[in-house]
């Protein structure tokens, strides 16, 4: 598997900046035991590195119990990239497409779409390759994804982790399947198998899904628990809603944030933009404050209609811009 340039645990600042000076900077460290942004930090420079170590071991420690570290050379303009699978446990792997997953803040997805429309046909069945080999090897049983960056600047990608779970995501993928990956995953577990064959997963238009937060982005997106008093979704052909929310329900301060998903599927990436920003203006929240006004900025922003971003864009060019617009709202 192609991976980015890294380490193993490193075991202090010493050995973080001895291993910095080898693979090159910029660099990440990682938390060993855990993933979603928690223990990550980007050093351009030694000094970033010393004055980070230590903050990213604690703030690992606190998130999964365990502040060991690993470090990678940082992929300046990367594109997220990845693939959801189901295996059997005995070798026999099906992919069910690629998501790009680039729309984030701090390292945690905002916004995802199937299929991958900023790589090469070619270089995506190399991804889909990837992933089959990968999982087949270990014998891999249940869903899962693998997840990758994609160099845009050298056009390759590197292997990232295998999330070992049904993700957040995952509707993009059913949307272009047609497939129900938790009845795939339930049929596996049962012992009866994936259920289908490569053959029979075939790929349809484009999806993309929304992450309603309860935060604020015009307050660093402090979380913004409370009492829901109006909760009115969309509704229309190829509008699809994963919630449990109601009005009347309360948002309580003590869990992540996420209280929905909203997931529009069209038969190209232009109308899933426009079917999407349809959906976000029908959409009725009142009580705490959402991302939803943001993810509306960014599907309609001029570099997500060209599909010209990057992991870094969110947060480098579109949130600079729209914060200040947006409070004098």
């Amino acid at each position: 598997m192609p991976t980015v340039p890294g380490t193993d645990h490193i075991e202090s600042v010493r050995d973080a900046q001895r291993a910095g000076d080898e693979i090159g900077y910029p660099v990440v460290m990682k938390a060993s035991a855990g993933g979603g942004g928690k223990g990550m930090f980007l050093a351009r420079t030694p000094a970033d590195l010393a004055g980070n170590y230590d903050r990213a071991s604690r703030e690992a420690l606190t998130a999964f119990g365990d502040g060991t570290l690993y470090m990678e050379r940082f992929v300046e303009q990367a594109r997220h990239v990845e693939v959801q699978i189901v295996g059997d446990g005995k070798g026999q792997v099906v992919h069910f497409g690629d998501r790009d997953c680039s729309v984030q803040r701090r390292y945690q997805k905002l916004i995802e779409e199937a299929q991958v429309t900023a790589m090469p046909p070619a270089l995506r069945e190399k991804l889909h390759d990837a992933a089959v080999r990968l999982t087949s090897f270990a014998n891999y049983r249940s869903a899962g994804t693998v997840e990758f960056l994609y160099d845009i600047a050298r056009q390759d990608f590197y292997f990232i982790e295998v999330n070992s779970r049904i993700q957040v995501e995952h509707p993009v993928s059913e949307e272009i399947t047609g497939q129900d990956l938790i009845a795939r995953q339930l049929s596996v577990a049962a012992g009866q198998g994936i259920g289908v064959t490569q053959q029979d997963v075939t790929f349809n238009g484009h999806a993309i899904e929304v992450r309603i937060n309860a935060e604020d982005p015009l307050n660093n997106f402090t979380p913004s628990p409370g009492r829901v008093t109006q909760w009115d979704p969309p509704q229309g052909a190829g509008i699809r809603i994963d919630s449990h929310m109601r009005a009347g329900d309360l948002i309580p301060p003590f869990y992540d944030s996420m209280v929905g998903k909203l997931i529009v599927h069209a038969a190209t990436r232009d109308d899933a933009i426009e079917s999407m920003l349809r959906a976000i203006r029908d959409f009725r929240i009142t009580g705490p404050k959402t991302t939803l006004p943001l993810a509306a900025h960014i599907i309609g922003h001029p570099d997500f209609r060209s599909n010209q971003f990057s992991t870094r864009w969110l947060e480098d060019k579109a949130l600079p811009a729209y914060l200040p617009a947006a409070s004098q709202e």
